[in-house]
């Protein structure tokens, strides 16, 4: 279980994007659980089985990439862990949950700017999951009610009458995916997807144990950044020059051993 929340709500501290708060509304053994953040850092301390982990597994990457695919979600990828469990878990007939976490920053004027990420799921015993992804400015508690006075989820419906003219809603994971990089890091698709399927690498539990090298250096390889064209040029201008000194030097050693042969 979380500590006692504050009252009041975290506020960015640096121009970079950093995670304030997140949370989980009837998913696994949370009814509506917000954790706050320190400096972007969150410590989870507990006993086995209290949900560290699958809170971990319901927010990061997850928020980031959109997928709910086992071998995506979860850090072991099993695939019988489908998501529809983390809201049914075998004992709901039905149950509408969301996972959230919000990201603040200051602008070059001072002001503070926010974009909360968010899904929204959907199961029934015996039918199919739901699931919705968004994007706003809009901060959980402030100016975006997750839950009604009833303490019910909002529906799809009415998050989307929620964020009309503030925010987006998201049916599909490369579009949701391609709005977050927009919104908060500006990568591109291509290293975006990397880097995040880099984070799914590295989180997996006991990685030393069945590590696959040319899997994680392939991997480790695509989430850098690509080298600039000019930074290219400049290094092969360097090796044609190094190429052309060697070859004057061993023209002048030459000369060199001609001489001291005449």
């Amino acid at each position: 279980m979380p500590p006692d929340i504050p009252t009041s709500l975290p506020q960015p501290a640096k121009q970079r994007w950093q995670p304030l708060r997140s949370g989980l509304i009837n998913l696994f053994l949370y009814d509506n659980e917000e954790f706050h953040y320190t400096q972007g850092r969150l410590l989870l301390r507990g006993n086995n089985g209290t949900g560290k982990s699958r809170f971990l597994a319901l927010q990061l990457p997850f928020l980031l990439d959109g997928e709910i695919k086992s071998n995506r979600v979860e850090p072991d990828g099993d695939a019988a862990k489908r998501m529809e469990w983390h809201l049914l878990m075998d004992r709901h007939p039905y149950r509408l949950g969301y996972s959230w976490i919000e990201f603040g920053r200051l602008r070059a004027d001072g002001e503070a700017e926010y974009c909360t990420l968010g899904c929204g799921m959907e199961a029934s015993k015996g039918g199919q999951l739901k699931r919705w992804n968004f994007v706003t400015p809009q901060r959980v508690g402030e100016d975006l009610e997750l839950i009604r006075p009833s303490g019910a989820p909002v529906p799809k419906d009415g998050l989307t009458a929620l964020l009309e003219g503030r925010g987006t809603i998201y049916q599909k994971a490369n579009e949701y995916r391609r709005a977050v990089d927009d919104r908060l890091f500006q990568l591109g698709e291509e290293r975006y997807m990397a880097l995040v399927n880099l984070l799914i690498q590295l989180r997996k539990p006991q990685l030393s144990r069945d590590l696959d090298e040319a899997k994680l250096s392939q991997a480790l390889s695509d989430s850098l950044p690509p080298l600039d064209s000019s930074t290219i040029t400049d290094v092969a201008e360097a090796f044609r020059e190094l190429e052309r000194d060697r070859d004057q030097l061993d023209g002048y050693l030459r000369c060199v051993a001609a001489v001291r042969q005449f």
